[in-house]
């Protein structure tokens, strides 16, 4: 409804104006740096996301390292699998990240 006024000068003149635009201005610079504070949040979540991958393909490295010196063929071949799956996921995410 104020929007309907035309009066030059009218911050001004009147209270009210000026305390609606300090509120839209805070609430603008509130969203801000909500959006720059979610980049800084994004940008951690993708080097956790790969220091994840990475820390589970060591994890099936040492799975695999039990199950030879073990003499488990099968869990050794399925230790290694895994753990190379776990590599080029953590290859893949650092990849697709970097591109960003």
């Amino acid at each position: 409804w104020f929007w309907s006024l035309d009066v030059q000068g009218d911050t001004s003149g009147n209270d009210w104006m000026t305390e609606f635009y300090r509120v839209n201005w805070l609430r603008t610079k509130a969203l801000r740096d909500r959006w720059n504070e979610e980049v800084i949040l994004v940008k951690h979540e993708m080097q956790w996301s790969i220091n994840f991958f990475n820390h589970k393909a060591k994890q099936w490295l040492s799975h695999m390292d039990t199950a030879t010196s073990a003499g488990l063929t099968g869990h050794t071949c399925y230790a290694a699998r895994q753990s190379h799956i776990y590599h080029q996921l953590a290859g893949h995410a650092e990849d697709t990240f970097r591109k960003m």
